[in-house]
This record gives C-alpha cells, sequence and structure tokens, in this order.
C-alpha cells in the first residue's frame, strides 16, 4: 500500500513540475499573433515634400493641375468645416495645387476625420503625409 501511495505521490509531484515549468497547451492561439497594426507603415504613406506647408499628415481630397480648384469645390471645403489649405507644388516646369484637409499630428486622427471629408468634400480622399525636404 505504501509503495502504490509513493507512485501515486511521485506521479502528481512529476505532473506538478510539469505544469510550473512554463510549458503551454499546443491548442491555445496567441491572441497578439493576430493583431495586424491598422497604422500603415511609413512607407506605405504618400509623402508630399514641401518647405512652406506644416509638417503632419493631411487628407488630400483634390490636386488641380496648373490651375487653382474652382469656387465650387471650395465652397465644398468651406462647407465641410474642416480646416483646409491649398499647398502651391512645383515641379520642374510644372506647377499643381494640393487641396488638403489638415493639418493632424498623428495618422489616427486624420483616419477618424476622413470620413467627413469623404461625405462632404470628395468621395476619392486619402491620407498623406506632408514633410520637410
Amino acid at each position: 500500500m505504501q509503495k502504490e501511495y509513493k507512485i501515486i505521490l511521485l506521479l502528481t509531484l512529476l505532473l506538478f513540475i510539469g505544469c510550473e515549468t512554463g510549458v503551454k497547451n499546443r491548442t491555445t492561439t496567441d491572441k497578439t499573433a493576430e493583431y495586424k497594426s491598422k497604422i500603415p507603415k511609413n512607407s506605405e504613406i504618400k509623402k508630399i515634400y514641401s518647405k512652406t506647408g506644416v509638417p503632419g499628415y493631411y487628407i488630400q481630397v483634390g490636386y488641380f493641375k496648373e490651375h487653382k480648384p474652382t469656387a465650387e469645390f471650395i465652397n465644398r471645403m468651406e462647407f465641410s468645416q474642416l480646416p483646409y489649405k491649398l499647398l502651391k507644388h512645383r515641379k520642374t516646369k510644372e506647377i499643381g495645387y494640393y487641396a488638403l484637409i489638415g493639418p493632424y499630428f498623428s495618422y489616427r486622427k486624420a483616419k477618424e476625420i476622413i470620413g467627413s471629408a469623404k461625405d462632404f468634400v470628395t468621395p476619392n480622399a486619402f491620407i498623406v503625409k506632408v514633410v520637410r525636404p
């Protein structure tokens, strides 16, 4: 009887030690492996290089080659009540104008506002980052 008692005690002790060594049940999933960041990598965000623009995240609602946006387009931006800027962009001999809403200091804040920009100004709005050259 004592021999059986010692065997049961020894098996219980081995089971307890095996559980406490950090051996995990392989059927559980690791939740951190399933998490994917909703913020794109910095290289995936279109960058606009500007010496005059305030650096930060903007919502681009339009790009106009060789002329400023029409009064109707500017009225839509004003109606949205979002802060907007027209950023003059010069490439070699071409002059263009970016119509931007912002600036926002974080991508998440710009992501929160993009729905309003798509509703009031244009459904083709997307997030860009203005940086110094």
